[in-house]
């Protein structure tokens, strides 16, 4: 009798840089290693950098290339390069992201908000897409990804998996309506501090919905507002991992 074996599934890790935080990610001996590419201990078929808004190209561009040579990375991308498609492929323009009265930023902010999770989303190659923003790491090992991807393959509905954020376990328990052995699960929530989804739900254009139950995310119209009022029109659900977190401070 002869078995067929399930296909693994591969995913993509990705984050981005800017002006503010390349230097700890991309100069760092192990921040981007270990911190956030080695303690998810999954052996990620891509491991790719989006070099977002940058004063000065060369040097950034060179601390990318070196790790790519220590097999760190496998690529990079140039996020302004391929902006104009990227926008034109998810039927965006620069316009849509507008900030609120109440955010001291600008509308360029929100731009390259953006354009950091849209450009490792289109130029994901795996099943499933692993993203961090360039302030998010895990300070322990967490052994994670098989499982989330077991519920998400299993789950219609569940498109979006994350670790518990700041250890706030009690909060991510009370923003969950129920729970399995490893998993909250809930109908209302994103952030792009971590996401795992699957790559072909987001390589669609999917973002175009503002609803004003969104109304709660600070800043105005940003890239996890966007996918926020999308899940909800899609009755989408996200699941949080019990046992792991990770850490977010902004540099």
């Amino acid at each position: 009798m002869f078995f067929s074996r399930k296909k693994e599934r591969t995913v993509t890790f990705a984050t981005a840089v800017w002006e503010k935080d390349w230097k700890q990610i991309l100069l760092s001996n192990d921040y981007l290693q270990k911190l956030q590419i080695e303690n998810h201990q999954h052996p990620f078929s891509e491991k790719i950098l989006i070099i977002n808004n940058v004063s000065d190209y060369g040097p950034v561009v060179h601390a990318a290339e070196q790790k790519i040579e220590k097999g760190i990375l496998t690529n990079y991308y140039i996020a302004k390069d391929y902006a104009k498609k990227i926008f034109s492929f998810f039927k965006l323009k620069r316009e849509d992201f507008k900030k609120d009265m109440f955010f001291d930023g600008t509308d360029d902010w929100l731009y390259y908000n953006a354009l950091a999770p849209l450009t490792s989303i289109y130029f994901c190659r795996s099943d499933y897409l692993l993203y961090h923003t360039g302030d998010t790491y895990l300070k322990e090992p967490v052994s994670w990804i098989d499982r989330a991807i077991g519920l998400l393959e299993k789950r219609d509905k569940i498109k979006v998996a994350n670790l518990t954020w700041n250890e706030k376990y009690i909060e991510a328990n009370k923003e969950s309506y129920r729970e399995t052995k490893d998993f909250y699960l809930s109908k209302r929530g994103f952030s792009d501090q971590l996401f795992l989804v699957k790559t072909k739900d987001f390589q669609k254009p999917i973002y175009q919905t503002i609803r004003e139950d969104a109304s709660h995310f600070p800043r105005g119209d940003v890239f996890e507002k966007r996918v926020f009022c999308h899940m909800l029109e899609a009755g989408w659900k996200r699941i949080t991992f019990k046992k792991g977190s990770y850490t977010h401070e902004n540099f």
